[in-house]
């Protein structure tokens, strides 16, 4: 679980200002791999980010979510129409002790869901 919470934290690290087109990105190339998003799913991802990147700024944890971010952008692999970030462990780890679990939660919901 506590795994599953930092994911969602990193992912919410991306929405930070300036990472719009990362998020959207991000975004499509979940729905891309998994290949059974709806326009509404896309949309919720990139809602999902920009609500985490939001609360990542408001708890002043901008640099974990940035870190994080940059993180899954780099290690991002589809595999078998799966979303790999596990390389992302230390970042999330790291930004989900700096922000409440809420913002975890919607980071790794916007990855993997």
């Amino acid at each position: 679980m506590k795994l599953a919470c930092s994911f969602t934290v990193a992912l919410a690290l991306a929405l930070l200002p300036g990472c719009g087109s990362s998020i959207s990105s991000l975004c499509e190339d979940r729905c891309d791999c998994t290949g059974d998003c709806s326009p509404d799913d896309e949309d919720d991802c990139i809602d999902n980010l920009e609500d985490a990147e939001r609360e990542a700024e408001a708890q002043g944890c901008e640099e974990q979510f940035d870190a994080a971010i940059s993180c899954v952008e780099d290690e991002f692999a589809c595999r078998g129409g799966d979303v790999d970030v596990d390389g992302c462990r230390q970042e999330v780890d790291n930004l989900g002790s700096c922000t409440d679990l809420p913002t975890g939660l919607l980071f790794w919901a916007a990855i993997n869901n």
